[in-house]
């Protein structure tokens, strides 16, 4: 009878040491991520061409909800019968970037982050597009529809008056995140804010970030030692390159006893995660639009109190992924409501066509592009459009036109393809320039159009700068110009003096066809820009002070007025493309915008 006992109490630790995930005192965590989401819940693509719920028709858009959640779902489910644990995070940038920066009401990337049981997530730079009060907004609006995942921003400073202050004693925002688990291994969340990061969120003072490696390594020192966690990981918007640069990687090498970094921010897709620092931290990341989701299987050893051995896998979400239906059913149901709303300002359905393209518009760093200059036409045509919509002649003597449109790089968040059906929709012109909101209207997303004046010499300067400078700032300060040609020859790019000559078009010559004059450095030109571009101007205007040359001073800026009712309807960025490309015909010309076309010799 003993014996009996004896061999059924034996097959059952036996049994509990096999689930349990704790041979010999190793305990296996797996950690799922995702970053610079940019509310694509439709995934990344053409709209139209979006098909979560079937695997069968080729479908090449990436991303998604719903893909992601069957993912993250089937993983949770395998590891939970091996009694292996899953975390859920996010590295930031959930938000703006889509049609669904319109679900400010209930935003549906944190409904989704619910719905999936998220275990923490942190703020990336675009989170402050709207300024603290709308970062406020729209977390105080997600908790009031059950939002409760824990955002950690442990390096954000809010002023004890600001809307933000509120929000932390609520406790919706926290310094420190532990999460406690059965199997004996205690994780401790930080979230950062990353340097780069920090520097492009002009709106996002009062509040401030401290970057400050001390400050940090304290952090970590609270977590290890009094809180007595086994794993620190840290959901960093700082970023890393394939290469091993970045924000992130100098924070695995001057801060001791992070183990984990889920990075994000650079929009990197980590093949393999890097090791970097006296920690032999493991950084890795995701990429963008949620098109892939990292996935780290990490062992940590309960004697020796180390990580003893992981796993990394960068997983696609693409069409081989069936679709969750529970995702999906509330993703179209936030369709049938931005619909809705659309419908009611006079504005065209989501999936409403506005032209056609049979070819790719894509951005590249550095360089001329038929996206880049499309988006800058439709700037200046639409600003000039509306001069003589207003009782204007944009024929008359300066500077009563628009002469120059400019649209940074940065501001061009999704490229345009002809998917299967050539379509491009009201979502995909939006999602090509959808960021920011105005402080003086903040009804409608989207940044005003600024009128500003320049003079000559500074045209020749802004143009130098993106040309010489911007490689050394980074892609997004690169500009895109429509209204000028450029003579530049890069190897006067040492001595600043790489632009030669600046010729001007007519601003009735939408398309840039025409001949050009000479940008004269004492005459005056009107420039349409965006309010992002005029409040990143102090970032280069220290660079042109390093360099020892006069800062770009911009004439009397004002917003542009879409209409002649009393007070100021703002023309949002997005708005431009939408009124454009109808006015140019059926389909985007690929003579101008096509990788040959016209378009592309504005620089030679």
């Amino acid at each position: 009878m003993k014996k009996v006992k004896w061999a059924a109490l034996a097959g059952t630790l036996l049994l509990i040491l096999m689930t349990s995930a704790c041979w010999f005192g190793n305990v296996t965590v797996t950690i799922l991520q995702t970053s610079d989401v940019h509310h694509h819940a439709s995934g990344y693509g053409p709209y139209l061409d979006y098909t979560p719920m079937d695997t069968t028709d080729g479908d090449e858009i990436m991303g998604g909800y719903a893909r992601l959640a069957t993912l993250i779902k089937s993983i949770r489910e395998e590891q939970k019968r091996k009694c292996i644990p899953t975390m859920v995070f996010d590295s930031g940038d959930f938000t703006m970037g889509t049609v669904y920066d319109l679900t400010a009401a209930d935003p549906i990337s944190l409904k989704f982050f619910q719905m999936m049981k998220y275990d923490a997530i942190t703020l990336g730079n675009h989170e402050f597009d709207w300024g603290p009060q709308g970062l406020a907004m729209l977390l105080s609006n997600a908790v009031a529809n059950g939002f409760t995942v824990p955002v950690v921003a442990t390096n954000m400073v809010v002023p004890e008056d600001n809307v933000l202050q509120g929000i932390k004693d609520a406790g919706i925002i926290v310094g420190t995140k532990v999460l406690q688990h059965t199997c004996g291994v205690k994780l401790g969340i930080i979230g950062l804010m990353g340097p780069d990061s920090d520097s492009k969120a002009p709106v996002a003072a009062p509040v401030t970030f401290n970057h400050d490696y001390a400050f940090i390594q304290q952090q970590v020192d609270y977590l290890k030692k009094t809180r007595k966690v086994d794993v620190v990981i840290a959901l960093s918007h700082g970023g890393v390159e394939n290469s091993g640069k970045g924000d992130d990687a100098d924070l695995a090498s001057n801060v001791t006893g992070i183990d984990i970094i889920a990075s994000g921010h650079y929009h990197t897709a980590t093949g393999e995660p890097l090791v970097i620092g006296p920690s032999k931290t493991i950084i890795f990341s995701p990429g963008e639009y949620g098109k892939y989701l990292s996935r780290l299987d990490v062992t940590y050893n309960i004697f020796t109190r180390k990580l003893v051995d992981y796993e990394f896998t960068l997983i696609p979400v693409d069409d081989s992924v069936e679709g969750d239906p529970q995702i999906q059913a509330v993703v179209d149901a936030y369709n049938a409501q931005i619909g809705a709303a659309l419908s009611s300002a006079g504005l065209p359905d989501l999936d409403a066509p506005i032209t056609t393209t049979s070819f790719a518009l894509e951005k590249s760093s550095f360089q001329v592009t038929g996206i880049g200059s499309l988006a800058a036409d439709s700037l200046r045509a639409v600003a000039n459009g509306l001069l003589v919509e207003q009782g204007l002649n944009i024929d008359t003597s300066p500077p009563t036109p628009f002469h120059v449109g400019v649209v940074a790089s940065g501001v061009i968040r999704d490229d345009i393809y002809p998917g299967k059906t050539g379509i491009v929709t009201f979502s995909d012109v939006y999602n090509m320039l959808p960021l920011g909101i105005s402080p003086y209207d903040p009804s409608v997303p989207g940044y005003p159009l600024m009128s500003v004046y320049a003079s000559g010499e500074d045209v020749y300067t802004i143009c130098e700068v993106a040309l010489t400078l911007a490689p050394q700032i980074g892609s997004d300060y690169y500009l895109n110009f429509s209204g000028l040609s450029i003579d530049y020859d890069i190897s006067g790019a040492p001595m600043f003096q790489g632009v030669h000559d600046v010729g001007v078009y007519n601003p009735g010559d939408s398309l840039c066809m025409g001949d050009t004059t000479p940008v004269d450095p004492d005459g005056m030109y009107r420039i349409v820009v965006d309010l992002y571009a005029l409040q990143m101007l102090y970032i280069v205007n220290d660079y042109l002070e390093l360099y020892g040359l006069p800062t770009i001073e911009p004439l009397y800026p004002s917003r542009i007025d879409r209409d002649l009712a009393e007070g100021v309807q703002e023309l949002k960025e997005w708005m431009a493309p939408l009124f454009f490309l109808p006015m140019i015909g059926t389909t985007i010309p690929e003579a101008i915008y096509g990788p040959g076309g016209l378009a592309m010799g504005r620089v030679y």
